[in-house]
């Protein structure tokens, strides 16, 4: 991958820090946002909320950033969003050599349909979502497939069975579960006894016994 390969994203210089500024930021259509690393200063500065989007949704995880005219690699650090998920708050970036080995999270795309799903109850557990790697900063993948097309009943996918690309690690643990085919079986409810139905029979003269004998009834005591 080469810098004129990678999406460019323009920025402005961010003047002041602060929730209530952010805020006015984000109303007016764009993002706060901070550059480090590589013994350098630390840049606050403000992005295009669109084009950001736009980078985000094509899973990119580098990016060139235009700074007063001078472009450097950056590489999608972290992305801060609401609480519901659908609003981004804040970008961390982080200045990279694309020769450097960088340690990122890639989404995992599972393709293939399993002749173990026809069967009846048969669901498929997919609970690894992404996978952490290792690799060049210039030969991240925007995502890593996993064949799930011979995944048989009972049987299990994890991270050491995920064929990666020459030069990727996987830094998650090996042993984790990436997907997996199981039956659910039907759970039968018991039936409810119907409105009415004969309750069991109070024992009479019990309580009036225990009133006889000068004790009150167990619901009475304190």
């Amino acid at each position: 991958m080469t810098t004129k390969q990678m999406p460019r994203l323009s920025t402005e210089p961010r003047q002041r820090i602060g929730t209530r500024y952010a805020r006015r930021l984000r109303e007016g259509g764009r993002l706060p946002a901070v550059i480090y690393g590589h013994g350098q200063d630390n840049l606050a500065l403000t992005v295009d909320a669109e084009q950001f989007m736009e980078i985000l949704h094509t899973h990119a995880h580098l990016v060139e950033i235009d700074v007063a005219g001078k472009a450097e690699p950056c590489l999608i650090k972290d992305v801060q969003w609401d609480h519901l998920g659908s609003q981004v708050l804040h970008i961390d970036l982080t200045r990279v050599d694309l020769t450097e080995e960088v340690e990122v999270d890639v989404a995992l795309a599972l393709v293939g349909e399993p002749k173990a799903l026809q069967q009846a109850g048969a669901v498929l557990d997919h609970p690894l979502t992404a996978l952490t790697i290792l690799c060049r900063a210039d030969s991240i993948p925007e995502k890593i497939t996993v064949d799930i097309e011979n995944l048989e009943l009972g049987k299990s996918i994890t991270v050491a069975d995920i064929t990666l690309p020459a030069g990727v690690k996987a830094v998650t643990d090996q042993e984790q579960l990436v997907a997996q085919i199981s039956v659910v079986e039907e759970t039968v409810e018991e039936p409810v006894a119907a409105e009415g139905a004969a309750a069991e029979p109070e024992v009479i003269g019990k309580a009036a016994a225990t009133e006889e004998e000068g004790e009150a009834p167990a619901e009475e005591k304190k």
